[in-house]
């Protein structure tokens, strides 16, 4: 049994942020019946890396893995009969249409409501379904830059940089993934629906911790500062090392001391520059020169033997094709084995939640376009010839 074992999804999600929100949901246990265009599907059919180029989507298989697939033509009065039969039966329905695309196909949550007034009803945008921000197209790239993150990101004398994930997509997935949970939770409690609005630039302005506190206390803005965070604690960088890069951090005395007695600078805890927190962000300059000259003699290799992580966190810059490989990942079932109908095996991230009981899991790989429809349809009441016509018209696609 898993946590969302008997929950039922209607999924209209496709690209990045909704298909994440329903994965998650689909791992722990939810029924996810995801709904895609006839003849491409979902956006991310097309996206690399493509396998041997033929077209199979390694970001398709990664992402709808445990759905059910059905394809149908919403903008046929009789798609549109279909989709509302799955609603009356479903308890969340997820999207990430654009702002008042399902109100002009008649499937909005207004129209939702009339067959099942209980549904939670998730919308995934932008910048969120009011506001004068409402109706612009919104990417993880736009998103980061307006909501502050990018401005904070990089260093002072050069241009404002990406993370190098698309976490404006990743984290408000998650983000709607606990909003659809929390207000099904509700439901159950109450016996009402709801619509659930997550923004990507809410979702991210609300990581934006001590860049506000800091305006907001002091009538400053923090300026780029690349990897150090001088503005709270010293030291905490990146710095090259003999063979490659090293991070590292320490934010309590303790965590200082333990770096200068392990790298054998104990001089350094008798310099006046560096007696404190404070003293050692105000010559913050001065004392990662001297680290550097320590970690420019350590290999990448040695970093584990040399310290002992009790209280100065330091680690190796590493790629993450190395992160997937290591005995820690496997260790804690961080990596995922998936035989996709599309890519064949191929490795994928794991959960990163552990259930003691209830444990996510893959069951099935992602879909192929309408692999699901007539199955779905047939637990609908629809009869074979029904189903043939739905096909013949180009109501429906199946495989």
């Amino acid at each position: 049994m898993k946590p969302l074992d008997g929950v039922t999804v209607l999924d209209f999600t496709q690209a990045y942020s909704g298909p994440y929100c329903t994965v998650n949901l689909a791992d722990y246990g939810a029924r996810v019946i995801k709904v895609e265009r006839l003849g491409s599907g979902d956006q991310t059919r097309e996206w690399a890396p493509l396998r041997n180029g033929d077209g199979a989507s390694g970001y398709f298989a990664l992402y709808n893995r445990n759905k059910e697939g059905i394809a149908v033509n919403m903008r046929d009065p009789r798609g549109v009969e279909i989709i509302k039969k799955i609603a009356a039966k479903a308890d969340i329905v997820v999207n990430n249409f654009k702002v008042g695309t399902l109100d002009k196909l008649g499937l909005g949550y207004k129209d939702l409501k009339e067959v099942n007034p209980k549904l939670v009803f998730t919308s995934i945008t932008g910048y969120g379904q009011d506001g004068p921000l409402a109706k612009l197209a919104a990417y993880d790239n736009v998103i980061e830059a307006t909501c502050g993150l990018m401005d904070q990101t990089g260093f002072a004398d050069k241009q404002p940089i990406r993370s190098g994930a698309s976490i404006g997509d990743s984290y408000t997935g998650l983000m709607a993934a606990f909003a659809s949970a929390c207000a099904y939770y509700s439901q159950l409690n109450t016996g009402e629906g709801q619509t659930v609005d997550v923004a990507m630039q809410d979702a991210l302005f609300g990581t934006i911790e001590d860049t506000i506190l800091h305006y907001y206390a002091t009538g400053d803005m923090l300026v780029r500062q690349g990897n150090s965070r001088t503005h709270l604690y010293s030291p905490y960088d990146v710095c090259q090392c003999k063979d490659g890069w090293v991070a590292f951090s320490a934010l309590t005395q303790k965590g200082f001391e333990e770096f200068c007695v392990e790298s054998g600078r104990e001089d350094l805890m008798a310099d006046e520059r560096f007696a404190t927190n404070d003293l050692r962000c105000q010559n913050n300059d001065a004392l990662i020169a001297e680290m550097k000259k320590v970690f420019a003699e350590i290999a990448m290799d040695e970093i584990e033997t040399k310290f002992s992580g009790k209280n100065f966190a330091v680690a190796p810059v590493i790629h993450a094709g190395q992160t997937i490989k290591a005995k820690h990942m496997a260790d804690r079932d961080m990596v995922l084995k998936i035989d996709d109908n599309y890519v064949g095996p191929f490795d994928a991230v794991g959960h990163p939640i552990k259930f003691q009981k209830t444990p996510a899991e893959v069951r099935k790989c992602s879909p192929l376009l309408g692999e699901d429809t007539e199955s779905v349809l047939r637990e609908l009441g629809y009869t074979e010839e029904e189903i043939a016509e739905l096909k013949k018209d180009d109501v429906v696609q199946t495989v």
